[in-house]
């Protein structure tokens, strides 16, 4: 069975990317006039840091209660109390701590109490420790260091990955092979390209493509899926992939290998229903997870694929068809003559008669009438309607859940169900939705609460971070007025709650501890617990 994969970096040899990833840092930049004092700063510098003008910069993330700081420009860590467990004495300082090592001055290793293990000079730079192992860079050439500094796996390689499960990604002569942490070869040199990061974790294997077509691989370098593809085969937010043939035919293909091939090229709709995948030819049609058709897809047919794997299709073309409403097993539910239908979400569709929304149940009865200009799908017990051109949100009895009177609704975050690249998938309790009414925005919940006041000219969300021992946390930007600089703000993406309003720039130290900017004038870096108790002040103004 294969092992389910946590979360490592993705870290290649000669790429800034890597450079810059480790870097994650937040600054605070007052407008000052540029320090007289600042030194001259190297090429690799440049690339690992962003130079500032503060006396005092924080990362954002921590490791066993260090975090790496610049004062004075001279990097050193300091506890969750602000107190400083190692002064400042590094040029550089790029990233926390990971199995008591840290990384300094791109090429010396010190221990928890600052002490250098290790030292040289003739390395461009370490990376981050996986399996006991960081890449390095030697001469040109990349090998891999063990936290004494010891050169395990010799800088051989043009180029390298992080190793996990025992294993990573070398490069020589242009093609790559899997090999283990002896550095013994796993596969041939014979890798042409491959997709290698997070989001293939919890299948536990990778995309590769050989002889000029792809596959997926194990960490044990086994092709569990052979390189018979013209397309990458990924398995990230479930246990299937769709594929096309190097025979130019399409297939489903499962994680343990197994392929369903199709018996002609086909365009995959969306993700897997129940079992039950959309397909597209001239038409749209369905077939099953193992590769039987459902729903032949013929010319001018349209297909709704529910969560609940019913589904219901249509002969556009022929004025005089109905809708066909269908269970998983193609037991025939119901007709219905509608112009439009939206798949069942909740035991509702939608559904349009004439020129109106209304609800239908999945046994055909009207429970909303038709009244609606527009009808979306119900999620956790509310749906957005249009009525008079104005939006709201009602419940599954027609009740107002929120009043019929925004200019706009709509799902802050577009894919709620997914985190990091679709790595995790999110149940959302409390779905939020961005609302517009006149020329300010806010947000509220799918019970009708304001979550932010509908009060602000700019407001968009930004980004969503997933740190595996907490709730997911998203980043709201806001302003005022749009000519003014914007703030953000934190909210928990699975109960749609927002939390440390007092604070912007939020983000998850690790230990259950966070960091911050206070808001207003005097923004001044804090350091605070999962209830906003503030730990520590830095006294900088930014």
């Amino acid at each position: 069975m294969l092992k389910k994969i946590p979360l490592y970096r993705k870290l290649i040899g000669i790429s800034c990317a890597f450079i810059l990833i480790l870097v994650a840092a937040i600054f605070i930049s007052p407008k000052v006039t540029q320090a007289a004092t600042e030194p001259k700063y190297h090429e690799w510098d440049e690339e690992q840091e962003h130079v500032g003008l503060s006396q005092l910069w924080f990362t954002d993330r921590a490791a066993n209660g260090r975090i790496p700081v610049r004062q004075n420009w001279s990097w050193g860590f300091i506890n969750y109390q602000g107190k400083f467990v190692i002064k400042p004495q590094f040029q550089l300082a790029r990233d926390t701590f990971n199995q008591d090592v840290a990384v300094v001055n791109r090429n010396q290793l010190i221990n928890s109490k600052g002490k250098v293990i290790f030292q040289d000079k003739k390395i461009e730079y370490i990376g981050w420790f996986d399996d006991g192992l960081a890449i390095a860079k030697k001469s040109g050439k990349i090998g891999y260091l063990n936290t004494k500094g010891k050169f395990i796996i010799p800088p051989t390689y043009e180029e390298g990955t992080s190793f996990y499960n025992q294993a990573a990604l070398v490069k020589k002569n242009g093609k790559w092979a899997l090999i283990n942490s002896k550095g013994k070869l796993l596969t041939a040199f014979n890798i042409e390209d491959l997709d290698y990061g997070t989001h293939y974790r919890k299948s536990g294997l990778f995309p590769v493509k050989i002889d000029g077509l792809w596959g997926s691989m194990n960490y044990k370098g086994q092709l569990v899926v052979p390189a018979e593809f013209q397309d990458k085969i990924e398995f990230t937010s479930n246990t299937l992939a769709w594929g096309l043939h190097r025979d130019n035919y399409s297939a489903i293909v499962r994680q343990n290998g197994f392929i369903f091939p199709l018996d002609k090229y086909y365009l995959r709709l969306g993700e897997p229903q129940n079992g039950l995948w959309k397909i597209q030819e001239s038409g749209e049609g369905i077939v099953d997870v193992s590769g039987r058709m459902i729903v032949e897809p013929l010319d001018d047919q349209k297909v709704i694929l529910s969560g609940d794997g019913s589904y219901a299709f249509k002969d556009m073309k022929d004025p005089s068809s109905k809708w066909k409403f269908y269970k998983k097993d193609q037991t025939l539910l119901f007709e219905g003559d509608y112009t439009e239908v939206e798949a069942f979400s909740e035991g509702l569709a939608a559904v349009k008669i004439n020129k109106k929304w209304g609800y239908i149940s999945n046994e055909g009865d009207i429970k909303l009438t038709a009244q609606y200009e527009e009808a979306k799908s119900f999620k956790k017990g509310s749906a957005i309607v249009r009525k008079n051109g104005k939006y709201g949100l009602i419940g599954q009895r027609g009740e107002a859940i929120l009043p019929i009177k925004y200019d706009e609704i709509i799902p802050l975050i577009e894919r709620d169900n997914y985190m990091n690249n679709r790595i995790e998938k999110i149940t959302t309790k409390n779905p939020l939705y961005r609302v517009k009414l006149k020329k300010n925005y806010g947000i509220v919940d799918s019970r009708g609460k304001i979550v932010m006041d509908v009060k602000y000219e700019h407001l968009v969300f930004e980004r969503a971070e997933y740190y595996h021992d907490i709730d997911p946390i998203g980043t709201i930007r806001y302003a005022a007025k749009a000519k003014d600089g914007a703030i953000t703000t934190a909210i928990n993406i699975k109960t749609g709650k927002r939390i440390f309003p007092k604070y912007e720039f939020v983000n998850y130290l690790g230990d259950g501890m966070y960091s911050g900017i206070l808001l207003g004038n005097n923004k001044k870096y804090v350091i605070f617990n999962a209830k906003g108790k503030e730990i520590f002040r830095s006294g900088i103004d930014g």
